[in-house]
């Protein structure tokens, strides 16, 4: 069926006159004439009753009306919707996050992020930084956000956001700096950063972490064990700020020479989108520490 001879069919049907339809597409009636008995004989049926006077309608034509109404109906709401999205600039973004970001930054930053952006709608991916920069080099993702490391890349646009203070936590009353290394700790021993706290720590109190458990990738299972008070933990603020405002975590040292940020990450073809702009605006003002 040609689009063409249909919205030419629907007019005239609508209107009750070829002559109307033709004014309404631009086009003589003569032309809309031909066009509709070379739409009925593509179609091998009657459309309209000639043996009246009036516009009138075969049965095959009423039914067809009414499917071409439809159809044409969701054209018109199809327009409207791509006009508002213009008009609004609503646009949608696809945003990828390590679990370790992800996990408690993201359900905060976008609540707020879409206060202030209403038109922007979003879909979230949580991988490992590996998979992360892989699709958002195929363009899988609009943007990546990662625990801060070394990324050279001159394809890449990186942009490290609030760097915030480590802090040596517990979910155990009793615990405290002068008994901590009575209770074992969660070491994270492929991120520097958090040996690097520890060995902060030990020189400044002249201790020694002797109990360590070494836990590997997920926060939700360290921050489990230390809710459970399976053991403490030295995690970057950003981690475990929601908890130590809800008092689920207590702080027994903050760490203030030791600090760790993430990075937001763009393809520099996308660097200039409006919807991309506006997130990296909205990131980098974001503060967690206010």
């Amino acid at each position: 069926m040609d689009l063409h001879y249909l919205k030419i069919f629907y007019e005239v049907a609508k209107e009750k006159s070829f002559t109307k339809a033709a004014t309404k597409l631009y086009i003589n009636q003569s032309a809309v004439s031909i066009q509709i008995k070379k739409f009925e004989e593509l179609l091998n049926a009657k459309l309209f009753d000639r043996s009246s006077k009036k516009i009138r309608l075969t049965y095959a034509g009423e039914a067809l009306y009414r499917m071409a109404e439809d159809i044409f109906n969701k054209v018109q709401r199809a327009e409207k919707e791509i006009n508002r999205i213009i008009k609004l600039g609503k646009a949608k973004i696809i945003i990828g996050s390590t679990s370790i970001i992800g996990d408690p930054l993201l359900p905060k930053l976008m609540k707020e992020f879409s206060e202030e952006y209403p038109e922007i709608e979003y879909e979230i991916q949580i991988a490992d930084k590996p998979t992360l920069l892989k699709i958002l080099k195929e363009g899988s993702i609009d943007i990546a956000l990662v625990d801060e490391e070394h990324i050279v890349d001159p394809n890449l646009d990186i942009l490290t956001v609030e760097k915030v203070p480590y802090y040596l936590i517990t979910a155990d009353e009793n615990v405290n700096i002068n008994n901590v290394t009575e209770h074992p700790l969660i070491s994270r021993n492929n991120v520097p950063n958090n040996l690097k706290a520890i060995n902060f720590l030990e020189e400044k109190y002249q201790i020694n972490f002797d109990n360590r458990i070494i836990v590997q990738g997920s926060l939700q299972i360290i921050k489990g064990m230390v809710k459970n008070k399976l053991a403490n933990v030295i995690l970057p603020y950003y981690a475990i700020h929601k908890e130590i405002i809800n008092g689920e975590f207590r702080v027994i040292e903050e760490i203030s020479e030791v600090k760790d940020g993430y990075q937001v990450i763009v393809t520099k073809d996308k660097n200039s989108l409006v919807p991309i702009i506006k997130f990296l605006n909205f990131i980098s003002n974001y503060k967690l520490l206010k």
